[in-house]
């Protein structure tokens, strides 16, 4: 398990887009195949943004601005509690912001996320 460090340097790039997770047995089902969805979706401006095999997921992802997102990039609601759970929350995990150069965030093996500075990884033996 990757545990979240960093912060927020609030570069809105994660606010640009909806992202959408959907059942792939379903929407495989609806459509035929991968690339029927994947055609259907692109006259509509969704594109299908990944899958997850393994948990039946496919991942969307519309380029649709938050309403709150300022032209500076800054969000209206980031220290409110008007900021939904789910900003709060993100990212969640790398695959979130493996696409977002400008993201501050990064990932660190669970074990290894609380070692002090200057203390040596023991996995790296």
């Amino acid at each position: 398990m990757l545990v979240r460090s960093g912060e927020c340097e609030r570069c809105g790039k994660c606010c640009e887009t909806v992202n959408l997770t959907v059942v792939r047995d379903v929407a495989l089902q609806q459509h035929g195949n991968l690339e029927e969805l994947k055609l259907y979706l692109s006259y509509r401006g969704i594109q299908v943004a990944g899958e997850d095999v393994e948990n039946n997921f496919l991942f969307y992802s519309i380029s649709i601005p938050c309403r709150q997102l300022n032209e500076d990039k800054s969000c209206r609601v980031h220290e409110t509690p008007d900021k939904p759970l789910l900003c709060l929350r993100y990212p969640k995990e790398k695959a979130d912001v493996a696409d977002i150069e400008e993201c501050s965030y990064s990932f660190k093996p669970a074990g290894l996320a609380y070692l002090p500075q200057g203390v040596p990884d023991p996995s790296a033996r």
